[in-house]
């Protein structure tokens, strides 16, 4: 019985998450409004068919909304980059202060290359003690692919499946950037 109750109060969260009034859930889910009011409430506990009802519109609704995200609504703004010539000593310090794990490189405002987390224990290995001195040019891997603002979450996300990271663009300029957790951010 306590399931049940936490799954009815899940009900009005995800019903506010998505934006919905009690009246918009109603007409998607084929009930009354009054039924939902009275679910958020506490007052009633509604039968199974209708329980069901309003999760498969809800579930449905957070599909659609998810769906028509674009790569301005997923991105993060906040593009942090270097240059290949910087230091890896401003890589790493980049990353511990904003808490992130790759960093694409520019040049001229063109993304030549990337630097990520993973490539650490490569680097150590090869450059050892002197490995904050090198040049990030040096070491950079690829560049990320890049995609139009407008992009659809689903290009997004299965772009993502292969790349760590997606520089979005709006004509020429890079003006964010989209990782799987700011995908995840974003449903």
């Amino acid at each position: 019985m306590e399931n049940w109750k936490l799954d009815l109060e899940r009900i009005k969260n995800l019903r506010k998450q998505l934006n919905l009034t009690q009246k918009q859930l109603a007409n998607l889910a084929g009930v009354s409004q009054s039924l939902i009011a009275k679910i958020e409430s506490g007052n009633i506990d509604p039968a199974y068919s209708k329980f069901v009802a309003l999760s498969k519109a809800l579930e449905a609704e957070s599909k659609r909304k998810t769906n028509s995200l674009k790569a301005s609504d997923i991105m993060n703004p906040s593009l942090i980059s270097v240059s290949p010539q910087d230091k890896l000593k401003k890589v790493f310090r980049l990353m511990r202060e904003r808490g992130i794990s790759q960093i694409p490189v520019f040049n001229n405002n063109l993304c030549v290359g990337s630097v990520a987390d993973k490539m650490l224990s490569e680097w150590i290995e090869k450059y050892g003690d002197k490995l904050s001195e090198i040049d990030v040019g040096t070491v950079m891997g690829e560049a990320y692919p890049t995609i139009p603002s407008d992009a659809s979450s689903e290009v997004i996300s299965n772009m993502l499946r292969f790349y760590r990271a997606i520089l979005v663009i709006n004509g020429e300029k890079s003006v964010g950037i989209i990782t799987r957790a700011d995908l995840l951010k974003s449903m």
